[in-house]
């Protein structure tokens, strides 16, 4: 699902889930036309014993996914600090990207959002709002005085 606000940007939402032992990502959306990325994740309901093990934005081709590959990382000292992992109700994580960050030279166009809980001992609900913004909307030029 995606909604426009206003002419700058446009926000796609993964909807909230129950990600124990699995994952949750957004829709592949293109930076065509956009500057920068925000990917948000917000934690609910969440087992204590649990961590969000992954929060990353990858970039593909096209709208399907093809040759997926990471924009970003979900490791010690990465994008996403796996050594301070989102592991409780109420924590949240984003990450910011440039489209001049995408492998535009192989023809990536396209980002998700992604998050995933390697364990599963309870409820480990998260929801992802994915950012493009930054549009590049060219001004109408002003009449002559």
């Amino acid at each position: 699902m995606g909604k426009y606000f206003s002419e700058d940007g446009i926000i796609t939402v993964g909807e909230t889930a129950d990600i124990g032992g699995t994952s949750l990502s957004t829709g592949w959306v293109s930076m065509e036309n956009f500057d920068k990325a925000t990917l948000f994740a917000s934690i609910g309901t969440w087992d204590s014993g649990d961590d969000l093990d992954t929060l990353k934005i990858q970039q593909a081709t096209d709208s399907s996914g093809t040759s997926v590959k990471d924009l970003t990382t979900s490791a010690s000292g990465g994008n996403y600090d796996t050594d301070a992992p989102l592991d409780a109700d109420g924590d949240f994580a984003y990450i910011e990207v440039r489209a001049e960050d995408m492998d535009a030279d192989n023809s990536f166009t396209h980002i998700r959002g992604t998050s995933a809980e390697a364990g599963n001992s309870g409820v480990d609900n998260v929801t992802l709002v994915l950012l493009r913004y930054g549009a590049k909307h060219k001004k109408k030029e002003q009449g002559g005085s």
